[in-house]
């Protein structure tokens, strides 16, 4: 509720137990337990170029790509016809000139008819994979879920997390694992990559960089009033996440805490993108794939760190610094395309049965949604009449859909 879709560092799902946190280590001896952190990111001079850090980020990824690509079976990659899954799929492929590299996507049924432009979203995502596996010479293989199979999997995709998640796009994720994982075990995949080079919109919209906690969280306040009226005179949302960050912000020097684009990059290495691997790894390994994140590679991360944020976002472009990088190497068309998130289904009948199935939960009125939520708002967002179309949780939706899905 607090800290959605991210969570709270250390939190787990049982009272008393806790997680432990990235590069960490735990050490129980003789009834007692140490906890140590063996990796952190330190600020150093760096006066390299703008030429000379597309070179050497040039270097870095590829060198994380090719390591990553050893396994004792096959790989495959995934191909959205994105920026980032591109630049791996063609590093691979380089990398694997005497053998055939096979490719996958995702998209939804009907997309094509649904599918709506919006400031996120800005194009479907198969003529891009076309031109990519035509270039690269891939065997690609195209998955298209059913708005049934999305539904179905929203329950199944929460007993794989252990934790409440993302809903639909983690039900899809777990479904498009499944299927890859009935030829291949080892995938490589291009998540991180906007956390390190400015991908998000909240690293250059001034209306989201502004924010003064974390920018991808929505409407705390609106969130406080979803609780059920006796919990919101103990629980304060804001207070929480307002701590955590604090606490978080405090991990860094006091000349870092002191710039935004530090804030920022290690913000959503510590929050967002560790949810985002959460979802990615518990998806996967739970369809019995392992999927390997070349992106997170902390020679990478450690140079990123150190460089400047104008180096990153430039000319109204994010990621212009890897875009540069890997110039001549990709088509330009998929080079420059606009960043799009992870596909999302745009059919209405998603909505018609995620509504359905919350509605069905309301009916049992010994249900903990009663003593945790505040009901008469649950029933507000189900008023297709009411005209208030509030957001708590950021998403790549744009409707009352995905808040449904964290209900449920």
């Amino acid at each position: 509720m607090h800290f959605g879709p991210s969570k709270k560092q250390e939190s787990g799902i049982f009272t008393g137990i806790k997680e432990l946190r990235p590069a960490h280590f735990l050490k129980f001896k003789e009834g007692k337990c140490e906890i140590k952190r063996y990796w952190k990111l330190e600020t150093k001079e760096c006066n390299d170029t703008f030429e000379e850090a597309k070179d050497k980020v040039r270097e870095l990824l590829t060198d994380s790509i090719k390591r990553q690509t050893v396994s004792d079976v096959p790989i495959a990659t995934l191909l959205s016809g994105g920026l980032d899954s591109s630049l791996v799929t063609a590093v691979v492929a380089e990398n694997m000139k005497d053998k055939k590299l096979t490719t996958y996507s995702i998209d939804y049924e009907d997309n094509d008819k649904y599918f709506k432009k919006t400031a996120f979203t800005v194009s479907l995502d198969e003529h891009y994979i076309d031109v990519m596996s035509k270039e690269f010479n891939t065997n690609h293989i195209y998955k298209t879920i059913s708005q049934d199979d999305v539904v179905k999997y929203l329950e199944n995709s929460l007993y794989a997390r252990d934790y409440p998640g993302m809903t639909d796009i983690e039900s899809s994720l777990l479904w498009f694992s499944k299927e890859i994982a009935k030829d291949y075990r080892v995938i490589l995949s291009g998540e991180c990559a906007d956390e390190f080079f400015g991908g998000y919109p909240w690293f250059y919209r001034k209306e989201l960089n502004d924010r003064e906690l974390f920018p991808w969280i929505n409407n705390l306040e609106y969130r406080q009033n979803l609780l059920n009226k006796d919990l919101q005179n103990d629980i304060n949302l804001k207070e929480i996440v307002e701590k955590e960050y604090t606490n978080t912000i405090n991990e860094l020097s006091e000349e870092d805490r002191k710039k935004k684009d530090k804030k920022l990059f290690y913000i959503n290495m510590t929050h967002f993108m560790q949810c985002l691997l959460d979802r990615k790894d518990r998806m996967t390994m739970h369809a019995t794939l392992e999927a390997r994140v070349p992106f997170a590679d902390t020679k990478l991360v450690e140079y990123l760190w150190n460089l400047p944020f104008e180096y990153k976002y430039n000319e109204n472009t994010e990621k212009y610094l890897l875009r540069k990088a890997f110039e001549g190497v990709i088509p330009e068309e998929v080079l420059w395309r606009k960043k799009n998130p992870y596909p999302k289904t745009h059919h209405p009948k998603f909505k018609e049965e995620v509504s359905k199935l919350l509605k069905k939960r309301l009916e049992n009125k010994d249900s903990k949604m009663y003593k945790i939520f505040n009901i008469d708002e649950i029933n507000k967002l189900l008023d297709e009449n009411d005209e208030n179309d509030i957001l708590p949780w950021y998403r790549s939706t744009y409707d009352k859909t995905t808040t449904y899905c964290v209900f449920i």
